[in-house]
């Protein structure tokens, strides 16, 4: 039975985007206040790839607590997803970012927003 994961958490999911038939690495961005939090997240996809049309930002490994991404990893603001807690594969190792890394993200979504 899924459970709640905490704002921050760096999670493998099935690819919300279809680009990838494997897991892609998201970061979970709702907090406890989200509604329905009991089954279901909102998350931010990662990448390894940092040509797009649009910027991505860097993810230093300093900012991930307990997982060791094994690609250079970079945020990818416009890729915001909801997501049911059954997608997110509990098989898989997970991390959790740093303050420093949720405020990465919340600037990398920021100033796709503003932009």
């Amino acid at each position: 039975m899924a459970h709640y994961y905490p704002q921050g958490s760096l999670v493998f999911v099935e690819d919300p985007t279809g680009a990838h038939g494997s897991p892609r690495p998201v970061v979970v961005i709702s907090d406890l206040d989200r509604p329905y939090v009991q089954q279901e997240c909102t998350v931010v996809c990662l990448t390894s790839q940092s040509e797009y049309s649009h910027p991505v930002t860097h993810l230093p490994d300093e900012y991930v607590d307990g997982l060791e991404l094994r690609k250079r990893s970079y945020v990818m603001p416009w890729a915001l997803y909801t997501i049911p807690l059954s997608a997110i594969r509990e098989s898989h190792p997970y991390g959790t970012l740093t303050r420093e890394g949720m405020a990465l993200v919340a600037d990398a979504i920021d100033g796709m927003i503003r932009s």
